[in-house]
C-alpha cells in the first residue's frame, strides 16, 4: 500500500499505534555489552531524528536517524559514574545525562552526589558535570529529571528529585530516608541548593518502607508537582514558589503490598510511580496531571493510572492500564506524554499471553485524558528472564510529535540487550502550527488503501516550501516540491521512480526545517 503523509510541525507517517501493526524493533546496545540495564531515552524536540539513551553503569547510545542506527560509548565524570542513568533533552536541544556518583562500592565518597552532565551537540560531547545534593556522609539515590514546559517565566527550568539515605541498605532504626529536590534555571550550568520535600521520611532498607522513586512535573502556572512511593502509598506534594519550599505530602493512592515485590524470573522488581502533565494550551486536557505505578492488589502485578484535572486537589479512581483479565504479571511501567498531541503512553513488561515467565513488552495509549487506555504488543518476540541476573529497576519511554520511543531490556541466554520500537501514533491531537504549516488528519481507508495517496500539507501563511526525500544514508533521492505556495491545502503524489523503502522527508519553509521517516510500499 502507499501511505498518505501529512506535513505539520513534522511529517507524520500513517502507521498507527493500536492498529495491530507490529512496530519495528531495533537493538540499541552492541552485542559486546552483555549486561546493560536500567535504560533511559530522550528525543531532541529541535531535531526529532536525534535520540540519546543510557544504561548502567556508564553507557551512552546516540542515533541521528530517528532510532534506526545507534552508536555507543562510555561517559566519565570527575565524580565517577555509578548508574541510575536518566536522560532528557530540553526544548532548546540541550541534552542532560543524570547519574549517581562513585567508582566502586569501596569508594570513600560512594553515592555522595547526584551528577548531571550536559551536552550541546546531541551527545557527541559532555561537560564534566555538576554535583547536586552533597551532604556527606549521607547517600543520594534514584534521581529523575523533569522539564518545565509551562507558558510562564519558569519555562525551561530543569528539575531533579531523589531520595537520600543515611546509609543505603541500613536496617538500623536510627537511619532514615528522605525526598529532596533541586532545579536549574540556566540549562544545567548550575543547580540550586537542595530542598527537602517530604515530612514523614522512611527507613533505609531499600524496600517498601523506604521513601523512593521521586519524579517531578510542572503545572501550567509553573507549579512543581512531585510523587514518590513509601509506606504502601503513592505520595504527592506541590511547590507554588518555584521549588523554594513544598507543602505537606498526602497520599493520592494506595499501593497494597508496597513498591517492593516479587515477580518470578526477575532479580528484583518495584512499582515506583511516574507523573506527567499536559502543558499544551491547545489540548482539551490542558493542565491535567497523570500518575502511573504498579502493585499487586489482585495477587499479580498490574499497572495503574490516575489523573487530576484540578492541579492535584482531587484524583480519579485507579484505572488498570493493562486491559487484559489474565492473572499474570505486568510490571516496570514508565509513562510519558507527547507535548504536541497530549497523548499519554505507558510502556511495561507483560505476561498475559503465557503461563510461565515468558515476557513481552506492551505499549498502552490514552487519547481521552486518562479515561481509557488501548494496549498493543510492541516486542517482536518474547524472552525468558533469569532471576540470577540483575535486571535493573526500570525501563523508559519518550514521545514527541506523534513519534513514540519506548526502551527496554530483554534477556536471551542469560545475557541482556537494550531495544527500542519505532512507533508512530496517527491518532490526532490538537492542531499545532509553525510559520508555514499546521497538522491535519491523513485520509486512510480501513484497509490501509489511501483515499488520497501521496503527501498533503496545509500552509497557514504564504511562502516558499521545499520538500526533499533522502535515503537512510542521507543521499537525496528526489525533490518532491520546491516553490512558493499560498495558504491552504496542497496535495501531490510520490513519484513512481521512487522505489519502495524507508526514507527521510525534509520540509523547509519560512526558515523552519522539519524531518521524519517516510515508508513507501506500493
Amino acid at each position: 500500500m502507499r501511505l498518505g503523509i501529512i506535513i505539520g510541525l513534522s511529517l507524520i507517517v500513517s502507521l498507527a499505534v493500536g492498529a495491530n501493526a507490529q512496530p519495528v524493533n531495533v537493538r540499541i546496545s552492541d552485542p559486546s555489552l552483555r549486561y546493560p540495564e536500567e535504560v533511559s531515552i530522550a528525543v531532541n524536540p529541535r531535531n526529532p531524528l536525534e535520540l540519546a539513551a543510557g544504561s548502567n553503569i556508564n553507557l551512552l547510545y546516540t542515533s541521528s536517524d530517528g532510532g534506526w542506527t545507534w552508536h555507543w560509548r562510555t561517559i566519565s565524570s570527575p565524580y565517577g559514574v555509578w548508574g541510575d542513568p536518566n536522560l532528557l533533552f530540553d526544548d532548546s536541544g540541550v541534552l542532560y545525562y543524570e547519574h549517581l556518583s562513585g567508582r566502586n562500592w569501596q569508594d570513600s565518597e560512594f553515592l555522595w552526589r547526584i551528577v548531571v552532565q550536559r551536552s550541546t551537540d546531541a551527545g557527541l560531547s559532555f561537560d564534566s558535570g555538576e554535583e547536586i545534593g552533597l551532604y556527606p556522609p549521607t547517600m543520594q539515590d534514584k534521581a529523575w529529571l523533569g522539564l518545565d514546559r509551562s507558558q510562564t517565566l519558569s519555562n525551561g527550568t530543569i528539575f531533579t528529585s531523589w531520595n537520600e539515605d543515611d546509609k543505603y541498605g541500613s536496617r538500623k532504626p536510627s537511619d532514615s530516608s528522605r525526598i529532596f529536590f533541586s532545579e536549574s534555571t540556566n540549562r544545567g550550568q548550575s543547580w540550586c541548593n537542595r530542598v527537602r520535600v517530604d515530612n514523614w521520611g522512611g527507613d533505609c532498607i531499600d524496600s517498601s518502607g523506604t521513601v523512593e522513586g521521586a519524579v517531578t512535573a510542572s503545572g501550567p502556572n509553573g507549579e512543581i508537582y512531585i510523587v514518590w512511593s513509601g509506606h504502601n502509598k503513592i505520595f504527592f506534594d506541590e511547590s507554588t514558589n518555584g521549588g523554594k519550599s513544598f507543602g505537606t505530602e498526602r497520599a493520592i493512592a494506595d499501593q497494597p503490598g508496597g513498591w517492593d515485590f516479587v515477580v518470578p524470573g526477575i532479580f528484583r522488581a518495584n512499582g515506583f510511580p511516574m507523573i506527567v502533565s499536559d502543558l499544551n494550551p491547545q489540548s482539551p486536557y490542558y493542565g491535567r496531571l497523570y500518575v502511573t505505578w504498579s502493585d499487586q492488589r489482585r495477587g499479580v502485578t498490574d499497572v495503574y493510572s490516575i489523573y487530576s484535572a484540578d492541579g492535584g486537589l482531587t484524583w480519579s479512581k485507579p484505572l488498570r492500564v493493562n486491559t487484559d483479565s489474565a492473572m499474570n504479571h505486568h510490571f516496570f511501567p514508565s509513562m510519558t506524554i507527547d507535548p504536541v498531541t497530549g497523548h499519554v503512553f505507558v510502556v511495561f513488561y507483560d505476561r498475559r499471553n503465557y503461563v510461565d515467565s515468558e515476557t513481552d513488552v506492551y505499549l498502552a495509549r490514552s487519547i481521552d485524558g486518562g479515561l481509557s487506555f488501548d494496549n498493543q504488543r510492541i516486542s517482536q518476540s518474547a524472552f525468558g528472564p533469569d532471576s540470577g541476573v540483575f535486571f535493573g529497576d526500570y525501563i523508559h519511554i519518550t514521545a514527541y510529535d506523534h513519534h513514540v520511543y519506548p526502551v527496554w531490556m530483554r534477556m536471551d541466554d542469560s545475557a541482556l540487550s537494550v531495544w527500542t520500537a519505532l512507533v508512530l501514533d496517527t491518532a490526532m491531537g490538537p492542531s499545532s502550527s509553525v510559520q508555514a504549516a499546521t497538522v491535519e488528519q491523513t485520509a486512510l481507508s480501513s484497509t490501509g488503501t489511501p483515499a488520497n495517496p501521496g503527501i498533503t500539507f496545509v500552509t497557514a501563511h504564504s511562502g516558499p516550501v521545499e520538500i526533499g526525500l533522502y535515503d537512510m544514508l542521507g543521499r537525496r533521492m528526489a525533490t518532491l516540491i520546491n516553490g512558493t505556495y499560498g495558504t491552504g491545502e496542497c496535495h501531490f503524489g510520490i513519484p513512481d521512480r521512487v522505489p519502495n523503502g524507508m526514507y527521510i522527508a525534509r520540509l523547509r519553509s519560512g526558515g523552519d526545517e522539519r524531518v521524519t521517516k517516510v515508508f513507501v510500499d506500493r
